[in-house]
């Protein structure tokens, strides 16, 4: 009797070029879950539930699932040691990786949740001073020593005004409150 075989998905390679870029964004959440990284013991993860659209406030609507998105990200800081599932917390989440020149027509995110290796595609917009790519949830500004080097290095990776890019994204998160929902809310950045 044969097996069927079985649909395993496909790992995909980490996207390395010379071209990086590393965003850093104000993050305000409820706290989904906190645990200790079991391998190394020294930092922790945390996932969070923030609004998928911050200009329009940072509360969402969990029955509607384009409202909000999960973060899964590394926290350094130890604030997993001390926040609760259910708590909100604010702060800073550091996204980076790489970027690809990539055959697409849109801006897209791969999964229900931006964590490490978690696919996005941006469109890439040229100034004479500086590169942006727009991945949807964030905007991440490419910097280089001067615009003829950042005409020479995207011109390497094929990339211009227009085009798309890829990234596999790393993931971090500085916590600098938790709480209340409505005292994280009502934070106006104080530390």
């Amino acid at each position: 009797m044969a097996r069927a075989a079985i649909a395993r998905p496909v790992a995909r390679k980490p996207i390395q070029t010379s071209v990086e870029f590393e965003a850093r964004l104000p993050v305000k959440g409820r706290v989904l879950w906190a645990v200790m990284c079991d391998h190394c013991e020294s930092e922790g993860e945390l996932r969070i539930r923030m609004a998928r659209d911050p200009s329009k406030g940072w509360s969402y609507r969990l029955d509607d699932t384009e409202s909000f998105v999960d973060i899964h990200a590394v926290d350094k800081g130890k604030a997993y040691e001390k926040v609760r599932a259910g708590e909100w917390v604010s702060g800073r989440l550091i996204v980076f990786g790489s970027l690809k020149k990539v055959w697409a027509k849109a801006v897209a995110m791969e999964g229900a949740a931006l964590e490490d290796g978690t696919r996005l595609t941006g469109e890439v917009s040229l100034g004479e001073q500086h590169a942006q790519v727009d991945f949807g949830l964030f905007k991440a500004f490419l910097r280089f020593e001067d615009p003829q080097q950042m005409l020479r290095v995207l011109r390497h990776e094929g990339i211009k005004d227009g085009s798309f890019v890829a990234t596999s994204t790393q993931v971090d998160i500085e916590v600098d409150r938790w709480g209340r929902k409505d005292e994280v809310l009502r934070d106006k950045g104080r530390r």
